[in-house]
């Protein structure tokens, strides 16, 4: 199937991804999630077109897609190796340029709305203990982020040592809005049955990235967007000179030559977006002034 959506757009412009990677073995659950995805951007732009900013709405979209249990983000977060779910999150308002976010962040739903109290403070990025001290402060009660199933399912790989199930990740939205604002959002549970402690993209530039050329949100293997630098590649490949298809065009074509397996949404200041993934699929949907319905990356 193809693994490239791109198209030239006026703005505004909406872009939301569930995670990349092999395809849900669940049939049923794999169209909830499409379903979901859908209906979410569908939501979301009502208020795009509304007047809301694009920060705002990046958060709004994620802090969905936490709750919703179907993704490995917020409430359906994985479980590392030792039983904890350490939860990442990332928000940058591109025409600020300030990056904010939480690692490893645990008892918690909404490591975005973290990330979100970050963008007035002169602290842009907390680790774990600091993530804990602020959610008191902003008085978010101690949450369990881990369903029923999520928990068998480590249970029983500790049991039996088989693999960890395949499905959806990362979670993530990019927007332009009316007034020509960028910002990118990203929220992630970790890898699966991971180290104690292993850091994701999602919570780095690598991973999260927005300007006034650009914004763009990563999902995939999380070790290896960070060492191809991602979404700040591709929003310096704007800054240059190109447009958000034609950066994500060469990035995508190095991505495939180093066999790399991520993916990316991205939106760039002239209403350019693409959704590309080097993975067996990627859920993710786009909208835009002329695509009042949405572009969803599905099969």
């Amino acid at each position: 199937m193809e693994k490239r959506f791109a198209e030239i757009a006026r703005p505004p412009v909406l872009l939301i991804h569930g995670g990349a990677g092999s395809p849900e073995s669940d049939p049923q659950l794999s169209e909830k999630r499409w379903t979901f995805v859908g209906d979410l951007a569908a939501s979301a732009w009502a208020e795009i077109c509304r007047g809301q900013s694009a920060v705002d709405a990046v958060t709004e979209t994620v802090k969905r897609l936490e709750e919703s249990a179907l993704f490995n983000a917020g409430y359906g977060s994985a479980l590392q190796s030792d039983g904890l779910a350490r939860l990442s999150a990332s928000l940058m308002d591109g025409e600020r340029l300030k990056f904010s976010g939480v690692m490893l962040a645990t008892h918690l739903v909404h490591p975005i709305k973290l990330a979100r109290a970050l963008q007035n403070r002169a602290e842009s990025v907390l680790g774990p203990l600091g993530a804990q001290l602020l959610a008191r402060e902003l008085g978010m009660p101690p949450q369990n982020p881990v369903p029923p199933e999520r928990a068998r399912r480590w249970a029983e790989y500790l049991e039996r040592q088989t693999g960890p199930s395949v499905g959806a990740g990362t979670v993530g939205a990019v927007v332009l809005d009316q007034r020509g604002r960028l910002a990118a959002a990203t929220s992630t549970g970790g890898g699966r049955f991971n180290f104690p402690e292993r850091i994701s993209d999602s919570a780095t530039v690598a991973g999260n990235y927005a300007s006034g050329y650009a914004a763009v949100s990563c999902t995939g293997i999380g070790e290896q967007i960070v060492d191809d630098g991602v979404a700040v590649r591709l929003e310096t490949r704007v800054r240059d000179g190109r447009n958000i298809v034609q950066a994500s065009e060469a990035t995508y074509r190095e991505a495939v030559e180093r066999k790399r397996e991520y993916g990316w949404i991205a939106v760039d200041h002239s209403g350019a977006w693409s959704m590309c993934w080097t993975t067996e699929t990627m859920l993710c949907a786009a909208m835009s002034a002329d695509r009042p319905s949405a572009v969803l990356g599905r099969p």
